[in-house]
């Protein structure tokens, strides 16, 4: 009788852990690196664009944060640089990472654009880096 007990408990966790997707979640997660799986939830150059920033920021390695612009109404809080903001490093003023808004940007001339976010004018930059509607900016 006890053993019988023991089966229908051992049958019932694993249906619940199958029902709920364990086996493969955990697979997934054993199987893809942090940065493979958070691009694949927030995006490369859509949404909040994990894929672009992380890429921006290892190749730069840059000792300042960057301050991303993202201006999205779908955004809960409209901003991706929580992504890799460390607390003890200042912001530098002269990179602004642009997400999904090829519209504050105004072409003046070769390679130059007048940066308007939010009805802010926010002066002069270059492109570094474009992928899509994505943009990597250093100030003029």
């Amino acid at each position: 009788m006890r053993n019988l007990k023991n089966f229908f408990l051992f049958a019932a966790i694993v249906i619940v852990l199958h029902i709920n997707n364990f086996f493969l979640d955990t697979y997934i997660i054993l199987k893809s690196n942090v940065e493979k799986r958070l691009t694949k939830v927030y995006g490369y150059c859509e949404n909040e664009s994990f894929g672009f920033i992380n890429k921006i920021l290892n190749s730069s390695n840059s000792k300042y944060n960057i301050k991303v612009l993202h201006e999205n109404d779908n955004f809960s809080f409209n901003n991706s640089s929580w992504f890799y903001y460390k607390t003890n490093k200042q912001y530098n003023t002269d990179k602004i990472i642009l997400i999904n808004n090829k519209n504050s940007l105004k072409l003046l001339n070769d390679n130059q654009f007048e940066l308007t976010f939010q009805n802010n004018n926010l002066g002069s930059f270059k492109v570094l880096e474009q992928f899509k509607n994505c943009f990597f900016l250093d100030k003029l």
